[in-house]
């Protein structure tokens, strides 16, 4: 829980109750998932949630780094990006997503670098932390960059989408699924996104990390599959308050001189909640 300000004896005693009143409400819900021994969901690092979809205090804080780089199996084609991401619940069952981005894109003959941006609003519409399943709708939007990428890393190829997002344990796995409406530009098959992705601990408590396969299916893109082989470890069992991630993303049936393969890595630093879990 967070520590707050009171303004003691010379609060009204009503205001005093409210917030007395919410903070019980924060330490109910903070008290029902530990009661059911809710360690936090492992997320996908490709197609990793909007904010945490198991998240219920408002307040919590998510900072990341990420460095992805694509290639192309023959010719020039490459790009490299970095952002920052700043992951903020607002809300008990709100939050949101800031990601600027600086890119720089080769075709083998000319380079250029810009700036982007991306965002996103989410909302948490199911919690049953016994049965450890979660639904959470999510509206997401970026920049468009100029550079001819044949797939993005982890955003929807147009600018705007809408997002339905469920995740559930069972065991040592966890699954989670996506299903997505894009918007704001032109398509190939269909303005219409999947992603599945299948994560279990590298051990059975998750306590050091966890290894995931992701697949994601975008049909706004002319090769719409993607597939990534996924790798996290977790310090904070070691005292050390970091996760690191790392992807390789292949582009199934992408062109070969367009970008088809490439390595994404991020760095976290952990929430309280995660740190406490562990």
């Amino acid at each position: 829980m967070k520590a707050r300000l009171s303004y003691g004896s010379f609060a009204p005693a009503r205001a005093r109750s409210r917030g007395a009143g919410a903070r019980c409400s924060l330490l109910l819900a903070s008290l029902a998932a530990a009661a059911h021994g809710a360690r936090p969901l492992p997320e996908a690092v490709l197609t990793e949630s909007a904010t945490d979809i198991d998240a219920v205090e408002r307040g919590e804080l998510e900072w990341e780094l990420n460095l992805s780089v694509l290639g192309a199996r023959e010719g020039g084609a490459r790009s490299a990006a970095t952002s920052v991401e700043l992951e903020w619940r607002m809300l008990d069952e709100l939050g949101l997503r800031l990601e600027p981005t600086l890119e720089r894109f080769s075709d083998g003959l000319t380079a250029s670098t810009e700036a982007g941006f991306a965002g996103a609003l989410a909302f948490g519409l199911f919690h049953d932390f016994e049965r450890d399943t979660h639904v959470q709708l999510e509206l997401l939007a970026h920049t468009l960059e100029s550079a001819p990428h044949a797939f993005e890393m982890s955003d929807a190829e147009l600018p705007g989408a809408a997002d339905l997002v469920a995740a559930t344990r069972r065991g040592r796995f966890t699954l989670r699924a996506t299903a997505g409406a894009e918007a704001f530009g032109s398509f190939v098959h269909a303005p219409l996104h999947t992603e599945l992705a299948l994560l279990t601990g590298i051990l059975r408590d998750e306590r050091y990390g966890f290894v995931a396969l992701d697949v994601r299916a975008d049909w706004a893109r002319r090769a719409p599959f993607v597939i990534a082989p996924e790798f996290v470890a977790d310090g904070s069992p070691l005292g050390i308050p970091l996760r690191l991630s790392a992807a390789l993303p292949f582009n199934v049936g992408a062109r070969s001189t367009s970008e088809s393969f490439g390595l994404l890595l991020r760095l976290t630093l952990t929430t309280e909640r995660e740190r406490l879990a562990q």
